[in-house]
């Protein structure tokens, strides 16, 4: 999104005005850590550094657009008078005016489309929630392509088996490991079964927790059919506000946020049960967070076949099937959930396959499947770095952080308070930024994983300070402007090689272009740190790198060390 036009319009406004907008906490941080630049607050920096880190949602305050009205051209302010009824429209009063537009709720209107109009902004970036939406699409198969890897063929043929066992109500846990294709996996398996088992009539239902989840399993999906598929079939997105149209005629795939069906259950009682009477199969992405009460309640209620309906499974898909890291109560609800039924990669199956059968006689027994699939170049080697840091945490910031440590007994993990506290150290953001000016001059895209949004905000106004380009992506920014940012991201052409995320990018998210993974946040949480070394992990058969860094950040976090994830994950450096 162009914001070429708001950023020339900001350098209209006073230095206070910027820094207040850019919010003073980040103001006064940046000028205690860097007193020695006399030229760190220019309007031209501010006004760059406010849209990276707000982007068009600092349009949604009213004191924002008041003063930014304030600075156009009278016969700007003027031209709002077209759009108005009543008496603003007759007075000359212009404050009066720009006060009358300034107030308006931040919302499609014309009045508002007539401000991103001179603004050369998109009005695309409101939400469509009041529009009728056509939550359906008709993908039709023209051209047949197969290609699956080896590995992802025998899980294939092994989940199909298990589908076609004659099991009424058959259930399974797909365990492939981060960056093994298990979402093109599984599209391919259904693709299969819908065309073949199930002669293309029922449902499917894609469940996941994340809209970035849906929309990959989403389009992995589309372009599976055009390849695989048999004439057309119908592909229907039921999240956030989506709901389907009346004429819903239940067969196809149902790409579905789990939030949506819970809602389902109480606002849609009819679509609900709609869904569960015509249901064949039911996914579920990151199937690790299955067995959460609220969650396993609803996916129970698809698992139950009365007389009139048609056999229907389970099956979940993970990378880490387990939802702490030892042995807990919840894994074995877990496990009990699927019926112990975990379908996963054996390498003597492999060997085979791709061995005489006197090589793979003989062929050493070998347990490690991450230094096999990094040999055969569909992992990339990880290269581990620990950053360190001369200051250490304080004794008072530690204990803040021992305080406000989690420990629910499932997937324990660092609160929010304890990250904040962990990301506005001074030392650390230091030593984290010269490495990152590092990357940016050796050229290597780097996705980077905050501590919070205060930090990831911090991290990219630091870079921005010194002219370094960069793109930051968090949870309430528009989504044209976060697709806009991993687009640039992507672009080999495009000079941002940084990209800041919190929680946003740890799921659904590929870059084939990712040479380092900067994880500064701590985290005890297998699940999540797999997720976010996830997106370094695909190799050159993956349509990855061959190899990639990971930098995580040193800290001295005594008793919770032998904690930390990475320490799970041993096998994947190199």
């Amino acid at each position: 999104m162009n914001l070429s036009e708001l950023k020339k319009r900001m350098n209209r406004f006073t230095i206070k005005s910027l820094e207040k907008y850019l919010g003073n906490n980040i103001a006064e941080t940046l000028l205690e850590w860097t007193p020695e630049d006399e030229t760190l607050f220019t309007r031209g920096r501010l006004s760059e550094m406010i849209l990276t880190i707000h982007g068009t949602n600092i349009l949604k305050k009213e004191e924002f657009r008041k003063e930014l009205v304030s600075t156009f051209p009278p016969s700007e302010i003027e031209s709002f008078r077209q759009f108005l009824k009543g008496s603003p429209k007759d007075s000359t009063d212009l404050p009066s005016l720009v006060k009358f537009i300034s107030e308006r709720s931040w919302k499609r209107d014309p009045i508002n489309q007539h401000l991103l109009y001179l603004l050369k902004i998109d009005d695309d970036l409101f939400a469509k929630s009041d529009e009728k939406k056509d939550i359906r699409s008709a993908v039709g198969a023209y051209d047949r392509f197969f290609e699956l890897l080896d590995y992802q063929f025998v899980m294939k043929q092994r989940i199909l088996h298990n589908l076609t066992s004659g099991n009424e109500l058959a259930r399974m846990i797909v365990h492939m490991p981060t960056g093994t294709g298990k979402t093109k996996t599984a599209v391919h398996t259904i693709c299969h079964h819908y065309n073949f088992n199930l002669k293309k009539q029922g449902l499917v239902i894609w469940i996941a927790h994340t809209v970035e989840l849906l929309k990959q399993a989403y389009d992995t999906f589309e372009s599976a059919w055009k390849h695989l598929g048999e004439g057309e079939i119908s592909l229907y997105r039921l999240w956030g506000s989506d709901s389907p149209a009346s004429d819903f005629d239940y067969n196809g795939i149902v790409f579905c946020g789990i939030q949506k069906l819970m809602s389902l259950v109480n606002s849609d009682p009819k679509l609900m049960r709609g869904l569960i009477e015509n249901c064949n199969l039911v996914v579920f992405d990151e199937a690790h967070k299955a067995s959460a009460e609220e969650t396993e309640k609803v996916i129970e209620k698809f698992m139950i076949r009365k007389p009139h309906m048609c056999d229907r499974a389970l099956i979940g898909l993970t990378a880490t099937p387990g939802r702490a890291t030892e042995i807990t109560p919840e894994n074995s609800q877990l496990v009990s959930m699927f019926e112990n039924k975990i379908i996963s990669i054996d390498i003597p199956t492999l060997n085979s396959i791709n061995l005489s059968k006197l090589e793979a006689m003989n062929a050493p027994v070998e347990k490690d499947l991450i230094s096999y699939f990094q040999r055969n170049k569909i992992l990339a080697k990880i290269r581990k770095e620990q950053l360190t840091y001369s200051e250490k945490l304080s004794p008072s910031e530690l204990e803040k952080i021992k305080e406000t440590v989690t420990d629910s007994g499932m997937d324990t993990d660092f609160t929010p308070k304890a990250l904040e506290t962990i990301g506005i150290n001074k030392s650390r953001n230091l030593a984290i930024m010269k490495r990152l000016i590092d990357l940016h001059n050796e050229k290597i895209p780097t996705i980077v994983f905050a501590c919070s949004v205060k930090h990831g905000q911090l991290l990219s106004s630091m870079l921005s300070i010194k002219s370094i380009p960069n793109a930051l992506v968090i949870g309430d920014m528009p989504s044209k402007e976060r697709d806009d940012a991993i687009k640039a991201f992507k672009d080999k052409n495009n000079p941002i090689k940084i990209l800041i995320n919190f929680e946003v990018l740890t799921t659904g998210f590929d870059s084939t272009n990712i040479r380092c993974v900067f994880i500064t946040r701590p985290t005890q949480s297998v699940v999540r740190y797999s997720q976010m070394i996830g997106r370094g992990l695909r190799g050159p058969k993956m349509g990855g790198n061959e190899e990639c860094l990971l930098i995580d950040v040193k800290d001295n976090l005594n008793k919770y060390d032998e904690k930390l994830a990475f320490n799970h994950f041993d096998d994947y450096w190199s």
